[in-house]
Order: C-alpha cells, then sequence, then structure tokens
C-alpha cells in the first residue's frame, strides 16, 4: 500500500526527520508467535495469570478468558510521555493467547496509537510562546487525522504509519540544523530544525513506546510460559 500524492505532501509539510534517524517497522506489531514449550496447559494457565498481575496493574485488562480452552483476551493500554502542553497519546493493543499442552499461541491484535487534546484551561494559562507551539501540535495532529484518517484520531500502527512517516523524513530530511558554518560551531540550531525536530518527536515517540513496550510483554510472556517456577 503506498499513499497518494497529496497524503505525501500533507506528511511532507506537517513532520519532520533527523537526517540518520531510522523509522521503526510496525510489521512485528501484529506478527502471530507459536512457540514450543516444555510445560503443560495447566501450568501455562497458571503462569499467565501470574504474569498477568505481574505486568498490568490490574486484571481489568484481561477482557475474556477460557480457563477450560486455555485462552485468554487482554486489551491493553499506556500513556505516552510526549513534548507537547496540548497533545497526549496512548500506545493500545490487544493480546488473544492460547495455551496447550507444550505450546502456546500470542496473537497481536489491532495496535494503534491514540491521539488526545488536552483541557482547554490549560491552553489558556500558557505563556505566548507555549501557546503557539501548543497550536501548532495541535494543527499537525488534526492536519493528517483529517486528510490521513478521515478524521479519526486513533491511528493503526500498520503500513500506512510507517509510510506516513517515511514520507515525513524524505522531504523534510534536509532542512538545515545550522545557517553557517559559524551558528554549527556555536551549536545554533535554527528554529526551522527544531520545530521539525519537535514535529518528528509528536509523531514517532508513540509509536516508539508501542513497539517497546510489545517487546517487552512479548519477551517476558515467552519466559513465563516455558518456564516453571517449582517452588
Amino acid at each position: 500500500m503506498r499513499l497518494s500524492r497529496n497524503i505525501f505532501l500533507i506528511a511532507a509539510l506537517t513532520c519532520a526527520f533527523l537526517a540518520d534517524a531510522q523509522t521503526p517497522s510496525t510489521e512485528s506489531l501484529s506478527e502471530t508467535i507459536v512457540a514450543t514449550t516444555p510445560l503443560s496447559k495447566n501450568d501455562q494457565w497458571h503462569n499467565l495469570k501470574k504474569w498477568v498481575s505481574l505486568t498490568f496493574d490490574n486484571s481489568s485488562v484481561i477482557d475474556m478468558q477460557d480457563e477450560g480452552r486455555g485462552t485468554m483476551i487482554i486489551k491493553w493500554s499506556c500513556p505516552v510521555k510526549l513534548e507537547s502542553d496540548y497533545i497526549s497519546a496512548n500506545a493500545i493493543s490487544t493480546y488473544v493467547i492460547d495455551v496447550r499442552d507444550g505450546k502456546y499461541r500470542l496473537q497481536r491484535i489491532n495496535p494503534r496509537i491514540s491521539f488526545q487534546f488536552s483541557r482547554p484551561d490549560v491552553y489558556e494559562s500558557l505563556d505566548p510562546e507555549r501557546a503557539e507551539q501548543a497550536t501548532s501540535d495541535i494543527r499537525l495532529i488534526n492536519g493528517i487525522a483529517t486528510r490521513v484518517y478521515e478524521g479519526a484520531f486513533e491511528w493503526p500502527a500498520n503500513e500506512r504509519y510507517d509510510e506516513l512517516i517515511d514520507a515525513c523524513r524524505e522531504v523534510l530530511s534536509a532542512t538545515p540544523q545550522y545557517r553557517t558554518d559559524r551558528d554549527r560551531d556555536k551549536g545554533k540550531i535554527t528554529d526551522e530544525w527544531r520545530k521539525a525536530e519537535h514535529n518528528w518527536k509528536l509523531l514517532r515517540t508513540p509509536l516508539l513506546t508501542l513497539k517497546n513496550l510489545d517487546a517487552s510483554m512479548v519477551e517476558s510472556l515467552n519466559k513465563a510460559l516455558k518456564e516453571n517456577d517449582d517452588f
């Protein structure tokens, strides 16, 4: 799937990338994992319940569980820290975990990023410079939502998200970081570069957070379903 020319231009005008930054692929976020394990179904189920308790704040993340069939559905969401006074985000995903004697399966379903706007009273309390940045952040997220995601602020972490970021990098990676060699020596970065970097982080940070959380949970889940505590 490729972005249309209009979407490409919108992406180019609303975000930026450091010249040497690598875009994290979302391919693994929806990958299904099937693995063998020396544990029985019952032992895995016990470990799975324990894993949920140790990984999440509470068991409300469990949307459905059937111990008889060895199936559990987990829906999790985690806030993402952004450098913005007005925009916040959450990394979201669904795990379907099936355990059987000697094996388990993990399906990741609908990984996505949800953007939200903060309360208006927070915006009104900002100084002019921060208020201008907040307005820019709103236009960035709202513009992409309108033109790429049909007005939705919940964006699937899929190939389109990757392509959106790639389009930004391709067009704006050439944004001058310094106006002159003297500025380079002094470390005086242009306002254009700072804004481009800020926009890049605003879009890329939620995806990185989602990928890092997913990788960490997949690794710990794999360990839990393969190693038994005989204490």
